[in-house]
């Protein structure tokens, strides 16, 4: 078995509010293993390292449990984990950790939860900030079998919120990070694709560094695979200089790929581009090579187009591939892209690459 622990604010029970010492026994001022009402049994709640990320949410700290020989110890019944919650009249907690949202995903990982209450999860979790862990769970087991139990378990959730006094389902009455989720979980029911500004976060960085050692990625970006360090240095001043703004591909509810939008600075002189005001040019590319081939990027392609007409008001959209990445240029031909004119670049190495423009402009 998993070895025991409690969640706490502190020291503090959030149940009780009584106050605990580490490395000592702790007794219930209140002890009626029968009693089914849990304010009248009392004791002291605790869990298994592969059932408490169900209740993580309910404090900032976890402790190890150990069960003095002489204390009574009882099952309690759970619907949503079964044989999750323990009851004891007297424990010792010690061990204390502060709870980190790597710390949570790593719970996850080691979790042995029904379905169900892994969708649960996905809304708690949210409580305590713990977003990246939620769309961790996402992408790690919920699909277009599965969805409309994970929307549901959600929506449940949100109606037992205490700021819904209606009893029925508000979106509006969402805080920010649930809206957020919510919108991934819809996207994936939808077979949507979303975008999601990319945020400072270590997490985020992670993931662009997991796709950047893809052969399949920095073949056409870097030409080299970056350290973590590296990377997180790079996309923080991108974050920081307010040159472009950078977007993670959500696709069904899983994090693919990144694109950047920026604006056409006319380092080039061509006569086709006069008669535009607005024009802006984007970098993408798709990070999980299941998703490559599928015709996935040029819904990307497609609805990328769209927001910059209507959120930039862009009246003219050009990018600039190496000539030799075919994959890509055909994929922008696909979208109504007019390759323009070819000149001599160089990588990011300094070799010789013959670039391709390709021009597309609302019609």
């Amino acid at each position: 078995m998993s070895k025991y622990v409690r969640v706490m604010d502190g020291l503090k029970s959030n149940a009780s509010g009584k106050e605990f010492e580490i490395d000592k026994v702790i007794e219930a001022d209140t002890w009626n293993p029968t009693e089914t009402d849990p304010e009248k049994m009392g004791g002291f709640n605790f869990s298994t390292e592969d059932k408490i990320l169900r209740y993580i949410f309910r404090g900032d700290t976890i402790y190890d449990v150990i069960i003095p020989d002489d204390a009574e110890v009882i099952v309690c019944d759970s619907k949503n984990a079964p044989k999750s919650i323990y009851r004891a009249n007297k424990i010792i907690v010690t061990n204390p950790k502060t709870i980190t949202e790597d710390m949570v995903i790593d719970i996850y990982k080691k979790s042995t939860l029904p379905l169900k209450t892994y969708f649960q999860c996905i809304y708690c979790l949210l409580f305590r900030g713990y977003k990246n862990a939620s769309k961790y769970i996402i992408n790690d087991i919920v699909n277009k079998n599965n969805i409309d139990e994970a929307i549901k378990e959600f929506e449940d959730f949100a109606i037992r919120s205490k700021d819904n006094t209606t009893g029925i389902f508000e979106y509006d009455k969402l805080f920010p990070d649930a809206k957020e989720i919510y919108d991934i979980l819809k996207s994936i029911q939808n077979n949507n694709i979303i975008f999601r500004e990319l945020k400072d976060n270590e997490e985020e960085f992670k993931q662009i560094h997991k796709w950047c050692n893809n052969e399949f990625v920095y073949e056409w970006f870097e030409q080299r695979v970056l350290s973590l360090d590296e990377i997180i240095t790079k996309y923080k001043n991108k974050l920081n200089n307010n040159k472009q703004d950078l977007f993670i591909i959500n696709y069904n509810g899983k994090d693919i790929g990144l694109f950047q939008i920026y604006k056409f600075e006319r380092d080039i002189d061509l006569k086709e581009l006069d008669k535009f005001k607005n024009i802006y040019e984007y970098d993408l590319f798709i990070g999980e090579e299941e998703y490559l081939s599928k015709g996935i990027g040029t819904k990307i392609v497609k609805q990328i187009n769209e927001l910059i007409y209507s959120k930039y008001l862009g009246d003219a959209i050009i990018l600039r591939p190496f000539k030799r990445n075919i994959r890509a240029i055909n994929c922008y031909k696909k979208c109504n892209f007019i390759l323009i004119k070819e000149y001599d670049g160089v990588d990011t190495l300094g070799n010789k690459e013959i670039i391709s423009i390709l021009l597309l402009w609302r019609w």
